[in-house]
């Protein structure tokens, strides 16, 4: 398929290690130097967990409060947060569901990875506990002054940018169409769902939240959309009706999913500028 203009992928960030040890050898110029210690970065906590929110046993909102506070940063970019494990610094990037213009404390939605290496150790931190929080990165952002309407596309922790992004757009003077698609397991999974409904009884944006699974007991008394967040896109594109030629779409959320709904909007007839993608997973799965 024909791939979109801007692509945004992040790279993996890992431990920062012990010091090469003075023995420990490099080549230049084809032959071989003792190489220069490297000191092991120091670890310095500077922001602090405020609390946790359980939605369900694997994911969680967790609100940090920075302790210079919350430096600027555009809607849809993420931070970095970090931990001491094992003599290491590990980081992960998560994007923020705060709005631009937050001073205080910044919160993500992410979710715990049984096998991996980094959202156990994060779990086990309490309220009170320290953290490292680096600075706002990420080009998955507004454009800005894009009046059209935007078309968001999201799977599981994938929503955090579009809250974000949403509320950036609900305060616009251009009064912009907005649609949420947030596709879930099961309805637990459904973060912001309060926020996202008080935004669309005020007629600003339309919430369309669909459970993949629903006839898993976990699920019972859904009424809303059901089937996988690509299954109803359709249907979301005949409701944008005229909108349709005039609308923007970001994407975020597992693989798998972006790569068949952009191909879904590509059919619509999206152009390859209006399909915004971000590979909020890594090449070897999600953030762990």
């Amino acid at each position: 398929m024909t791939a979109p203009v801007l692509d945004i992928g992040r790279r993996p960030l890992g431990p920062i290690g012990p010091a090469v040890p003075l023995t420990a050898r490099a080549p230049l110029m084809g032959g071989l130097i003792e190489a220069r210690p490297i000191r092991r970065r120091e670890i310095t906590p500077n922001a602090t967990l405020v609390s946790r929110i359980d939605l369900t046993p694997a994911i969680a909102r967790f609100v940090v409060r920075p302790d210079g506070g919350v430096p600027p940063f555009k809607p849809g970019q993420y931070f970095a947060l970090g931990l001491e494990v094992d003599g290491a610094l590990l980081q992960r990037p998560y994007s923020t569901a705060s709005p631009a213009g937050t001073t205080d404390e910044v919160e993500f939605l992410i979710r715990r990875v049984g096998t991996g290496t980094f959202t156990p150790h994060l779990w086990q931190v309490a309220p009170g506990g320290r953290v490292w929080l680096g600075p706002p990165k990420g080009l998955f952002t507004l454009q800005e002054g894009d009046e059209r309407t935007h078309l968001f596309v999201s799977t599981g922790t994938g929503l955090a940018p579009f809250v974000s992004m949403s509320e950036a757009l609900m305060r616009s003077p251009a009064r912009p169409r907005i649609v949420v698609v947030h596709g879930v397991s099961y309805a637990a999974e459904l973060a912001h769902r309060d926020r996202l409904e008080a935004w669309s009884a005020t007629g600003r944006l339309s919430y369309v939240p669909t459970v993949s699974r629903p006839t898993d007991p976990a699920n019972d008394g859904w009424t809303g959309a059901t089937g996988r967040t690509e299954a109803v896109l359709d249907r979301v594109c005949d409701q944008l009706g005229p909108d349709l030629p005039e609308t923007v779409a970001y994407i975020c959320g597992n693989p798998e999913m972006i790569e068949a709904a952009a191909e879904i909007l590509h059919g619509r007839g999206f152009a390859e500028s209006a399909v915004i993608r971000e590979h909020y997973w890594t090449a070897v799965g999600p953030a762990k």
